[in-house]
């Protein structure tokens, strides 16, 4: 009897996993963390850091949207038996220009997050990888160009990182800027004024310093756990 119940279940959780990509993907608010492109890493810039959005509209219509300051948009199909990728159909694209503050890392981030999903025969298949952990739903998608964005269903509000009221000095510094009040464990992010991630800390304990010996002078923007904490400024 035993064995019968284990077999049972197993065939249900089976079951369960088997129908799962379509539901845990679609209508879901996704935001993107970051874009992985050629290999180099980019946040998205201020001030439309919180911008950048996906959403399967499955399965009332089939259709993906993307947004970051431009929308790329059209049909999808998930994978047969449940793989993990999806082919998109037909697709359209906005094209206007951005012409406000931060400009050209704003453009620069918008064309990769839009062009991502465009240009693709039907047949390509644009592979993700999913998870979910006590922190929410992560999405991670590669477009068959190699390219990858980072999503995230995580609540962009204010967090316990801002709340900390984390300290960053000096600024503007030469050598070496240290943080305090950090929560122990943080994944600090130091991205430049285009918007390309140039160091990557995952600190130990509440206070922290970052070498910028080696940068280039001028304007870095600092994260902690994907939230802009601080401007620094490279002499």
């Amino acid at each position: 009897m035993k064995k019968f119940y284990t077999l049972f279940f197993s065939f249900f959780w089976l079951f369960g996993f088997s129908q799962s990509y379509a539901s845990l993907l679609s209508n879901i608010d996704w935001k993107i963390v970051k874009i992985q492109w050629n290999n180099t890493d980019y946040a998205p810039p201020s001030p439309l850091s919180h911008n950048g959005r996906l959403k399967f509209n499955y399965p009332a219509t089939s259709n993906y949207m993307g947004t970051f300051f431009n929308s790329v948009g059209g049909d999808f199909v998930f994978g047969e038996n449940n793989e993990n990728y999806f082919n998109v159909l037909s697709h359209a694209i906005t094209l206007a220009m951005y012409g406000g503050e931060n400009e050209q890392a704003v453009n620069q981030f918008d064309g990769m997050s839009t062009s991502f999903y465009f240009g693709f025969p039907k047949t390509s298949n644009f592979y993700f990888d999913y998870q979910e952990t006590s922190a929410g739903k992560s999405l991670v998608v590669t477009n068959p160009a190699g390219n990858k964005i980072f999503y995230s269903d995580a609540i962009l509000a204010t967090s316990e990182v801002s709340k900390s009221k984390i300290s960053v000095y000096p600024n503007p510094a030469t050598d070496v800027i240290i943080l305090e009040n950090l929560k122990p464990n943080s994944s600090l992010e130091l991205i430049d004024n285009s918007g390309k991630l140039v160091k990557m800390i995952s600190n130990k304990s509440s206070r922290e310093e970052i070498d910028i010996k080696n940068l280039i002078p001028g304007i870095y923007y600092l994260k902690a756990d994907g939230k802009m904490i601080q401007k620094v400024i490279k002499k």
